[in-house]
């Protein structure tokens, strides 16, 4: 059984509420949870039942650390949820950020007013939990976030993930609006929701394209600063948010090199692992639109440094990115290339 810590704060700044504190009061010790990326993994997996262990911390300088000390006296959880209260908010925000900034607009609850201070002085630090991946495919009204503040609820994520980097626990902070904007019954099944993607490898929904000419197909390199530089790959990149398959993959070849493109239903679906998530590409046969591209190297490719046509026989001596060669074989047993 996993275990998630879940924090929420006490009331501040002469409130005698706070939804954090209210929410994470209402859960349980314990909860079963579905995979969110059960329709497009590779694999099913089984529900999972976590243990939750939850902690209201103080609004002041000892509950911001209190997690970090506790993780720095040897205690591990599998994943950190931090909940706060936005005032100003309308919708619940995902938190990628934490600033190193320390700038009170109030006192906290013991006094302390420090204004315009770096927390380390060593600059920002990215939440640990894969939130631009769990966006792709979620159904909810919460936005991911790139500004916690720089109160407590800032202080408490950044002191977090100061002391978790070296153990890759995912972390994040979750800002629910207060319960008079958004209901408590929300809230609860937003945090449950969150606490399913903490619990789960997420799955990336990526869409490769298929150019296919004179028996020949299209092949591009990955450039030397990106990841697995000098492997070759299908053309394409990520879906966006509420993207279909087709406007993805029409608007990424169009970014990386410039072509307009028409795109067909995909021929099917290839997965692979890395290190914290899985990919699902998506490949979808195309045709360019107008004159022929031209394939010497241009300076607004983002990804890639080379583009080629090749065979079955010529791409034989290539390293492939992910999956992509299980892609070619699929090309041939299913006499797609006559």
């Amino acid at each position: 059984m996993g275990r998630i810590l879940v924090t929420g704060f006490e009331p501040f700044g002469g409130s005698e509420v706070n939804v954090s504190k209210d929410v994470v009061d209402l859960l349980p010790s314990s909860l079963v949870l579905d995979d969110p990326w059960a329709e497009i993994r590779s694999s099913p997996l089984n529900s999972k039942e976590v243990e939750l262990e939850t902690c209201i911390l103080s609004v002041d300088q000892k509950g911001s650390q209190t997690v970090s000390q506790r993780i720095q006296r040897g205690e591990r959880w599998d994943a950190i949820l931090h909940v706060g209260v936005c005032g100003t908010c309308t919708v619940p925000r995902l938190e990628q950020v934490a600033a190193d900034l320390l700038d009170m607009r109030i006192p906290d609850n013991a006094g302390r007013q420090v204004k315009s201070s770096t927390l380390s002085g060593k600059g920002d630090l990215m939440s640990s939990a894969p939130i631009s991946i769990w966006m792709q495919n979620w159904d909810t009204d919460a936005t991911s976030s790139v500004d916690a503040g720089s109160y407590l609820c800032n202080e408490t994520l950044y002191r977090t993930l100061e002391v978790i980097a070296p153990v890759d626990t995912p972390c994040l902070f979750l800002h629910l609006p207060p319960e008079e904007k958004y209901s408590i019954e929300k809230s609860r099944f937003l945090l449950q929701q969150t606490l399913a993607r903490l619990a789960f490898r997420p799955v990336l929904d990526v869409v490769g394209a298929l150019f296919i000419k004179d028996g020949k197909f299209l092949l591009a390199r990955r450039a030397p600063h990106e990841d697995h530089a000098g492997t070759w790959e299908f053309p394409g990149g990520k879906v966006e948010p509420g993207e279909s398959l087709k406007t993805a993959i029409c608007r990424e070849i169009e970014e990386e090199f410039g072509w307009k493109t028409v795109a067909d239903a995909p021929i099917g679906t290839w997965h692979h692992e890395l290190a914290s998530f899985q990919i699902a590409l998506h490949v979808m046969p195309c045709s360019i639109e107008g004159l022929p591209p031209q394939f010497d190297y241009q300076k607004r490719w983002t990804s890639h440094d080379a583009i080629e046509w090749h065979t079955v026989e010529s791409c034989e001596q290539l390293i492939f990115t992910g999956s992509d060669q299980l892609i070619v074989e699929a090309l041939i047993s299913g006499d797609l290339l006559s």
